[in-house]
């Protein structure tokens, strides 16, 4: 066989547009996140069927591309999946570009079959996963999946019952000064907030005292990323108790302090577990400005992390970096920029693996990331940790709905001067704010400005259930295009803020500044 697993990891695979179509009609079908899921779960229908696949329908318009090693995962795994259809085609030899056509008909046929099925099982997805299991004559008793992600719970939750915040510490309507209250948890809404503004402008002063709205009402335990490294300390215009001690948080700041947790653990350790796991790896340090990772490079991560992760346990990241070393020696490859960002990463211990995942996101903890920390540094803390977040929330049963229709919470998420890590477009938490609402999680963002959003991939704004906005120079399209026609935020007084929330747009009273006293 003239083909090698790099070149496989390396190349470049799709299917059809209609199919690509269908691929993402089942990721929403299936509740899955990532393209190469359902594509995986297609070509694995096809290779069950002993027919022939037919390559002739390669001149169909293309649909998007994913690469081999995000496909198939690497190391063992992609080495099995070549076997598999290697042995299906039942040809002696072939390269990569008859490999990337075989890929392509098994996945559109794969996908074909797939969508007879959902259509016979009434799409419904427990029928239609009976017959997959059928299918692949695997055992239907004797055994369950575990709903807790396999950490043994099913995870705490902290409140029951509508929670309602006020809007600041005035929290006031300009026009008619009622009291104005949004519903975090309440029945349709997302419990997610954006508040921007200027410096200066009292925008950390509203989402501290929303908080603490929170917390009067539930325990919900506070996971906070501090930049500017005050906000343990916040006590807000009206001189409350500190932020950290309303929330009996405990104070961070690595790599002076390391976070306790064990940042990387696995949810499943089989080996699609590890793949999984170790793509969410590459794609957090991807996003290094140091690291600019190519293709090979991203190989050679992808490989490491798994590696790591297959072998440690705990997994830190010196072991991964160990084992990159390891792939460049091998590949007889020059090191580059990501071993030295390896390596710089490597030179504090940013994480200590004290704390399993379901003990470390039931506490509260501010983690200072001042100035002064290297801003690699940050980025691959902040990003470990929401995904570690993101993982646990999933791992477990979605949160409980009460009578009222309120969802309990499981944690509060609170990324202060986020403008800092927006824009680095980082998947864990694009992930956190589209999926966590049923799990029980709560993102809040404060950052600058709406431009602060621009640059992300996903429309962070859109999925926000409050979006506040204080004076600040925004361009006036952004804001517009958050608030509404005729939100001015140039114009607005000291305190004073515009808050979308409930489809409406009111001018608020936050907070009062200290000559109105």
């Amino acid at each position: 066989m003239s083909i090698s697993l790099v070149e496989v990891a390396g190349a470049n695979f799709r299917t059809d547009y209609d199919s690509d179509k269908l691929n993402t009609d089942f990721m929403g079908r299936l509740g899955m996140r990532k393209r190469y899921l359902p594509a995986r779960l297609a070509i694995s229908r096809s290779l069950a069927i002993s027919a022939p696949v037919d390559t002739s329908a390669d001149e169909l318009e293309p649909g998007k591309v994913i690469k081999g090693d995000t496909l198939f995962g690497t190391g063992t795994a992609l080495s099995v999946w070549l076997s598999l259809i290697v042995e299906r085609s039942g040809e002696p030899d072939i390269d990569t570009k008859r490999l990337i056509s075989l890929v392509g008909a098994h996945w559109r046929r794969g996908l074909a079959k797939l969508d007879e099925e959902w259509e016979q099982a009434g799409q419904d997805v427990a029928r239609f996963v009976r017959r997959l299991v059928e299918v692949a004559e695997l055992p239907t008793a004797g055994g369950r999946l575990p709903s807790s992600g396999g950490n043994g719970t099913t995870g705490t939750t902290f409140s029951s019952g509508e929670i309602k915040v006020l809007l600041g510490e005035i929290g006031e309507d300009v026009a008619t000064k009622e009291k104005v209250y949004w519903s975090l948890n309440g029945t349709g809404g997302a419990p997610h907030a954006a508040v921007m503004g200027g410096s200066g402008s009292g925008k950390t002063v509203m989402a501290a005292a929303m908080l603490r709205g929170v917390r009067e009402q539930a325990p919900v335990p506070l996971i906070a990323f501090d930049f500017k490294g005050d906000l343990a300390g916040f006590t807000g215009t009206k001189g409350q108790a500190p932020l950290g001690e309303v929330f009996d948080a405990q104070v961070i700041e690595p790599p002076r302090i390391p976070i306790p947790l064990d940042v990387l653990a696995l949810t499943e350790r089989d080996q699609f577990g590890i793949d999984q796991a170790a793509s969410r790896f590459r794609e957090s340090f991807s996003r290094l400005k140091g690291a600019r990772l190519g293709d090979r490079q991203r190989t050679y991560v992808h490989e490491a992390a798994a590696r790591a992760l297959a072998s440690e346990s705990p997994c830190e990241l010196r072991h991964i970096r160990d084992r990159l070393l390891e792939v460049y020696q091998e590949h007889e490859a020059r090191e580059d920029g990501a071993v030295a960002n390896m390596e710089e990463l490597c030179r504090f211990p940013l994480f200590e693996p004290q704390m399993s995942p379901a003990e470390f996101f039931q506490r509260s903890w501010i983690i200072k990331l001042p100035p002064t920390v290297a801003e690699d540094s940050r980025t691959i803390v902040v990003n470990l940790l929401l995904d570690a977040l993101d993982q646990y929330l999933n791992s477990l049963e979605d949160s409980a709905v009460g009578p009222d229709g309120a969802r309990g919470l499981r944690v509060l998420c609170m990324v202060d001067e986020a403008h800092q890590i927006l824009g680095t477009k980082l998947p864990s938490l694009s992930r956190l704010i589209r999926m966590s609402r049923s799990k029980g999680g709560a993102v809040m963002l404060v950052s600058q400005s709406p431009d602060d959003f621009s640059g992300e991939e996903d429309d962070f704004l859109d999925n926000m259930g409050l979006v506040a906005a204080f004076a600040t120079n925004a361009k006036p399209g952004a804001a517009a295009r958050v608030l509404g026609k005729g939100a001015n935020l140039t114009n607005l007084q000291k305190g004073q803020c515009f808050a979308r929330f409930e489809q409406s747009t009111k001018k608020i009273k936050a907070w009062r500044p200290a000559r109105e006293e």
